[in-house]
């Protein structure tokens, strides 16, 4: 959605505040989360399942309204920068019945054959094109493209075709342009497409896989199947923009209403911080002329003047490492 806000995230490591609709959505993932271990462990003959956040669950004896109530404290108490509320609350739980009773059950982690859930993916892309090679404070940093993520869940159909479900808790809108995602538009989204890559990477004998993006308050599930013959276009895809990025010398700054509503380092500056804050000395900026630039608008102003490199080693987070993935809700 925007270049900037990517490159202040993922390469100068400064991070936000979390989004309380964002919070609310990873209490769902938790709780149907927890519902799908529960499933793996009877597959597998286990009495109980250890949850970082519940403890021990005997998956014979549970209280789902008990584990609705208790990840729902974690994370409010995780985050209280929210105003939560009873509301908040109750929203939690009516969206995790709504996802396990639609279809009578249909998409209920426990009644599907469940392969992993959260499977956590992280492998380098053995290919000539992935290579890259840069400077880090004068040391030498060379590899290959890694992709690193978490699908939601993986389940088995049959013995050659599994299914991937992905749960959404928000509108089913493209959030760069503000459409609606069609059929035609998910069959082409990244974030599906590089879900059946790494699939297909961990599980390479499965041939037919079909994933399954349920969004819970906006039109329920929407199925797309992909096969081995779609990796090359996938693969394509992925290297379009890891090019792009490497080459990128200038992050693009998009600017419109989203800065100052949406984006935290459109609404906040360095004051208070161990960066110096710029005063704006220009006429027809978003930030006034003589108050602080936003975080955003200092480190553009400092890319255009100085170039990336020079930003990279004055505004680097001091606890940031690159190439290190945590997963949601962590």
């Amino acid at each position: 959605m925007c270049e900037q806000q990517y490159f202040i995230e993922y390469v100068l490591g400064y991070r936000g505040p979390s989004n309380q609709k964002a919070d609310k959505g990873t209490i769902v993932h938790k709780v149907l989360e927890v519902l799908a271990f529960i499933k793996k462990a009877k597959q597998d003959s286990v009495s109980y399942i250890n949850d970082d956040i519940l403890g021990n669950i005997d998956v014979e004896n549970y209280n789902l309204e008990q584990i609705n109530d208790k990840v729902y404290q974690h994370y409010s108490e995780t985050n209280p920068h929210h105003n939560w509320s009873d509301k908040d609350k109750k929203d939690c739980a009516k969206w995790v019945e709504k996802a396990i009773s639609l279809n009578n059950g249909m998409f209920d982690p426990r009644n599907r054959d469940i392969v992993y859930p959260e499977q956590h993916f992280d492998f380098v892309i053995d290919k000539e094109w992935a290579n890259y090679d840069f400077e880090d404070n004068g040391q030498k940093i060379s590899g290959k493209l890694g992709l690193k993520g978490t699908i939601d869940l993986i389940t088995k159909i049959e013995d050659n075709f599994y299914e991937i479900i992905d749960w959404k808790t928000g509108r089913r809108l493209n959030w760069v342009t503000g459409k609606e995602k069609t059929y035609e538009c998910l069959q082409k989204d990244p974030q599906l497409r590089i879900y059946h890559y790494a699939v297909s990477h961990l599980y390479p004998d499965i041939e037919n896989i079909m994933i399954t993006i349920n969004f819970i308050n906006d039109g329920g599930p929407y199925s797309i199947c992909f096969q081995k013959k779609d990796l090359k276009d996938t693969e394509r895809m992925i290297r379009e923009k890891f090019e792009y990025i490497k080459n990128t010398k200038k992050p693009r700054l998009n600017k419109s209403w989203k800065c100052k509503k949406l984006c935290h380092f459109g609404k906040t500056t360095f004051e208070n911080t161990n960066i110096t804050p710029l005063e704006e000395y220009r006429d027809y900026q978003i930030t006034p002329k003589g108050e602080f630039m936003t975080k955003c608008e200092q480190i553009h102003h400092d890319i255009q003047l100085q170039g990336m490199e020079s930003v990279i080693q004055s505004y680097k987070h001091p606890n940031h490492s690159i190439g290190f993935y945590k997963p949601p809700g962590e």
